[in-house]
């Protein structure tokens, strides 16, 4: 039974990663550091590399459930990436702030951390049972999902800008 639905265990887990990272955007009611002492180059270059592993982690969500081929690897790929974004950050060293880092933070970026390394030993699970599976991925274009991709990158770019914002004090 597990091993039937771990498919949809990691879609879920990458998910509510996802979903975690989001509710820390600066300026909203848990990440209230200031980071106004970096320049806004490095703050949106950053809040671009967040907002993409964000939303991209839904597509690999999806990309997981539908069994698609590479979806274990880049499932395995991002757990990595959320866990090195969050341990440079509670370890202190990227990014930095004169303000401490709050309890409710510490907590979601240390359970996010765990879910990410739960994510990994799953997808290690999942390729031993999927090992077989050839499936390619392949994208069809029309124009509705044309233009749900123009307003998901519209919507990335005011999260981006309003993240930026927040994290310089403006």
């Amino acid at each position: 039974m597990f091993s039937k639905n771990i498919n949809f265990i990691i879609a879920f887990l990458l998910a509510a990663l996802s979903v975690l990272l989001t509710i820390l955007v600066p300026g909203g009611p848990i990440e209230t550091r200031d980071f106004s002492h970096y320049s806004e180059t490095v703050l949106t270059l950053f809040n671009i590399f967040l907002t993409t592993l964000g939303l991209l982690s839904f597509v690999v969500a999806f990309l997981i459930v539908k069994k698609k081929k590479y979806s274990i690897v880049l499932s395995a790929i991002f757990a990595l990436l959320y866990i090195f974004v969050y341990v440079i950050d509670l370890f202190k060293i990227f990014p930095i702030s004169p303000v401490e880092m709050s309890s409710t933070l510490f907590f979601i970026e240390t359970i996010s951390t765990i879910i990410a390394f739960i994510i990994i030993s799953l997808c290690i699970k999942f390729n031993n049972i999927e090992a077989k599976n050839n499936e390619n991925i392949s994208i069809k274009f029309s124009f509705y999902k044309i233009t749900l991709l123009l307003i998901v990158l519209l919507f990335a770019i005011g999260i981006v800008i309003f993240a930026t914002k927040s994290a310089m004090g403006q």
